[in-house]
């Protein structure tokens, strides 16, 4: 595959903020080819929603680190694991373990990707419960040699075990554009990309979730800033009864409606098989009573086998 088309494919995926698998496509940049099965594991570290249960705090973040596998067959196939610690705070350990299947075709200027993941959440009183355990997520991105337009349809549904394992459901939509910057293309083992990013969010928000594309929920230090409708009882951090976590209901209107504008700068250096990829996200809410901007910071290091 030429390397001119190489370039925009392998940023397809920082819309879908997944770090390691950005990384898995911009690797490409180095003139691999598409038709090659590889790997890539990586350590992740950045900010998620925290419940201090000593203090009954829910108004703040704490960090994370993640560990992540993430593989890809020349067929376009692919299957992804990654895990969640929280290493401090008033419960540290585990919380979450997200496995993905996927489709992604990394060809042609029309970039299609289809993914199902499984959202386990483990007992860990410091995060906010979610009953969202399912998530399919459709996106399609079309590559030109100037602005990259992407749009996609994220869908989590799932049995609400608080509430009579009631079927649940929450719905997001985006669209985006991006424009890469790629320094020293033309160096086999040495690369730099610098994305700027502009998108649109759209969704029924009603709760806590992991969702791909709603990381200003699950982010977010305040998310009574994403209120909306006629909610009279959502809460950021839930409710702390008697020790248990009850679930973070956002928007109890099942109303579907503009949420937020996101900015994002995503940085990735590739030298050899190894990659860093730091980056920074900001959310100007479009809903609710506090539209105060809010944002986070991630980074990520991979290692990649074929």
């Amino acid at each position: 595959m030429k390397k001119s088309l190489l370039i925009p494919a392998a940023l397809f995926l920082f819309m879908q903020l997944s770090a390691q698998e950005s990384v898995e496509r911009i690797t490409k940049l180095k003139g691999g080819s598409t038709n090659t099965s590889y790997l890539i594991a990586g350590v992740e570290t950045s900010t998620t929603a925290y419940i201090n249960t000593k203090t009954n705090d829910s108004s703040g973040t704490a960090p994370y680190v993640s560990f992540y596998a993430n593989y890809h067959n020349k067929n376009h196939l692919g299957v992804s694991a990654k895990t969640y610690v929280l290493p401090g705070g008033s419960n540290s350990g585990f919380y979450l373990t997200s496995l993905s299947a996927y489709y992604a075709n990394y060809e042609g200027k029309l970039i299609p990707f289809l993914s199902y993941t499984r959202h386990i959440q483990a007992s860990n009183p410091s995060i906010p419960y979610s009953p969202i355990q399912n998530e399919i997520l459709a996106q399609l991105r079309i590559t030109t040699n100037f602005i990259d337009p992407v749009f996609g349809v994220d869908w989590g549904f799932g049995n609400d075990k608080e509430n009579n394992n009631e079927t649940v459901y929450d719905i997001n939509a985006f669209a985006g554009i991006s424009h890469n910057f790629i320094l020293s293309p033309n160096e086999k083992d040495n690369m730099l990309a610098i994305v700027p990013t502009l998108q649109l969010n759209a969704g029924t928000d009603q709760y806590y979730s992991f969702l791909q594309t709603a990381k200003y929920v699950s982010r977010n230090r305040s998310v009574n800033y994403l209120l909306h409708g006629n909610n009279s009882g959502g809460n950021r951090g839930g409710n702390m009864n008697n020790g248990t976590m009850t679930q973070t209901v956002i928007n109890q209107t099942n109303e579907f409606s503009l949420s937020n504008i996101e900015a994002n700068l995503y940085l990735v250096f590739i030298t050899g098989k190894f990659s860093i990829a730091p980056s920074g996200s900001l959310y100007f809410p479009l809903r609710g009573q506090d539209k105060t901007m809010y944002g986070y910071w991630q980074l990520n290091l991979n290692f990649t086998i074929d």
